[in-house]
C-alpha cells in the first residue's frame, strides 16, 4: 500500500511519514524458561503515515519521543511474543487521530544463535 492510496482511503489529499529507527529497549520477553525474568534487547522500528501538518508546530504531528515512551512502557510489561509487543505498540501509535497507518518492526537479536528473529506488524485506521 502506497501513501497515495492510504491518503485517498482516509479521505485525505496529503499524507506524510515519520519514522523512529533502531530504538533499543530492554524487555522481559520470551516464552522459554531461560528467557523469563531476564531482560533482552529488542530493536524497534516504527513508520507512521500521518495527516500532513498544516502548521510548523509540534502539535500538528507526532512527537518521536511519544513513540519511544510507548515502547519503553511496553518493555516494562511481561510479554511472551515479539508479535504481541509489535501489535501493542502499533495500537498505541494509532491512538493519535493524526496516525492513519503504522508499521512496527521488532527484532530480537538474542533469540537465535545463527540468525535474527523479527516480526513486522501493519495496522491502519
Amino acid at each position: 500500500m502506497d501513501l497515495t492510496s492510504i491518503g485517498k482511503d482516509a479521505g485525505l489529499n496529503c499524507v506524510s511519514q515519520i519514522a523512529v529507527n533502531d530504538l533499543r529497549v530492554a524487555a522481559d520477553i520470551g516464552v522459554h524458561s531461560h528467557e523469563i525474568g531476564r531482560k533482552q534487547t529488542l530493536i524497534i522500528g516504527v513508520v507512521a503515515d500521518i495527516v500532513t501538518p498544516r502548521e510548523d508546530i509540534l502539535t500538528e504531528t507526532i512527537d518521536y519521543n511519544r513513540i519511544v515512551e510507548h515502547a519503553q512502557d511496553l518493555a516494562c510489561e511481561r510479554i511472551c511474543l515479539i508479535e504481541t509487543f509489535a501489535a501493542r505498540l502499533a495500537e498505541r501509535c494509532l491512538e493519535s487521530d493524526l496516525v492513519v497507518r503504522v508499521e512496527v518492526c521488532v527484532q530480537k537479536p538474542a533469540a537465535l544463535l545463527n540468525g535474527l528473529a523479527s516480526t513486522r506488524v501493519v495496522r491502519w485506521t
